[in-house]
């Protein structure tokens, strides 16, 4: 990694243990969406520490920070997300989750405290630039497709914020590096429950009842051919389903099945063809079976979609830090979503990753009870979000 030695570098080592400190704290009490109390608690706390205008309560359990430069300018807003997975910790950290089945097990806790650290470094320099910074902490993120993005902004808090950028910790890069590009970045992912109703009888009757687990089995089987057969080879798309639950006892054919999974696209003819054809499928297999049968397809997130002018300006930031050899060449999206679509959807701004795996560790994927970011992508996230700041005040 460059090294450019200059007095934001310097404030982000001054600064370096008290993030480590925080996250430390953060990642051993962990809290699920919509119940970030203590955890919003802490984060105001900090702020207030700062000086900031604070103001809470936002979306849930959401709050800003709102730092203020030397005179009125334009206004650059950070985001991170606070929520953590209903997950039991396997790591073994001596600051490990002290809440049982509760874990940050997607970052979140380096979220935080990059965030906090880009607050502790910009405050010392608001005698240097023109504007405001809004530091967001945001509720929910988990809680697809009902994530806390769209309520900060239908609050109103964010009105007239000229950008907005966020950051999610990379198990797959290595720390040091930033990933980012232009276009999809991370997929929409929609929610979706099929109910079928079918009527009992006993198992040794088939022919008395009408057997909703085969109707069940045939949909999951030809609801894949939304993906091979509906839609341009070209566009990608993720169809899977988590979760199946029916019937009462192993002698009863089950009069009822319900069956929930999720739905990944980058664009929305391909989310609308998909809907489409779940739906038909449904209707044909009532005639078929005698079923009766309900889709319920929720639209969550959307994708996030860096605009080619704000990921190129994110790029360049990277690079004047980090050097180009920390800009590792995205060529793919992800098919994992993330809420900050919501603000992209609304205002300008950018979404990158950051590296969080150490040199020769072992990956282990977001959402895994093993996951746990390298402590030293920490700095590394605060100097990125503080220079993008600054950067974008002065565009």
């Amino acid at each position: 990694m460059t090294v450019k030695k200059d007095k934001l570098r310097e404030l982000v080592e001054k600064y370096a243990e008290r993030i480590r400190v925080l996250r430390r704290t953060i990642h051993a009490h962990p809290e699920t969406s919509n119940e970030e109390y203590q955890t919003a608690a802490l984060l105001a706390a900090e702020m207030k520490e700062l000086g900031l205008d604070v103001k809470t309560g936002i979306g849930g359990n959401g709050l800003i920070g709102t730092l203020h430069g030397r005179k009125p300018g334009r206004t650059v807003a950070l985001r991170a997300d606070m929520d953590a997975l209903s997950i039991s910790e396997a790591t073994e950290l001596p600051f490990a989750s002290r809440h049982a089945g509760k874990m940050h097990a997607c970052g979140h806790d380096g979220h935080m405290s990059i965030l906090m650290g880009a607050a502790h470094v910009l405050n010392e320099l608001r005698d240097t630039f023109d504007g405001d910074i809004i530091f967001v902490c945001q509720p929910a993120e988990e809680n697809s497709p009902h994530g806390g993005a769209k309520s900060i902004v239908a609050s109103g808090v964010l009105d007239g914020i000229d950008a907005i950028y966020g950051l999610h910790v990379w198990p797959t890069l290595p720390t040091g590096q930033i990933g980012v590009k232009a276009g999809p970045l991370m997929a929409a992912s929609d929610r979706l429950t099929v109910t079928i109703r079918g009527k009992a009888s006993h198992a040794a009757m088939p022919h008395k009842g009408i057997d909703a687990v085969v109707a069940a089995c045939r949909f999951v089987s030809a609801a894949q051919d939304s993906i091979s057969r509906k839609i341009n080879p070209l566009a990608p798309a993720v169809l899977t389903f988590g979760k199946i639950t029916g019937g009462t006892r192993y002698n009863i054919m089950a009069d009822e099945v319900v069956i929930e999974g999720t739905c990944r696209t980058y664009d929305k003819e391909t989310q609308a063809v998909i809907e489409g054809h779940l739906q038909n499928l449904i209707r044909g297999f009532d005639t078929i079976y005698g079923t009766e049968s309900e889709l319920a397809y929720e639209k969550g997130y959307g994708a996030v979609v860096n605009s080619a002018e704000q990921a190129a300006f994110a790029a360049a930031v990277a690079a004047e830090r980090f050097g180009e050899e920390a800009l590792p060449a995205i060529t793919e999206p992800a098919m994992t979503a993330e809420d900050f679509s919501g603000y992209l959807e609304v205002y300008d701004g950018a979404f990158f990753w950051l590296g969080a795996t150490a040199p020769g560790a072992v990956v282990y994927p977001l959402h895994n009870e093993r996951f746990s970011l390298d402590e030293d992508c920490l700095p590394v996230g605060v100097e990125m979000l503080s220079a993008l700041a600054l950067a974008a005040l002065k565009k």
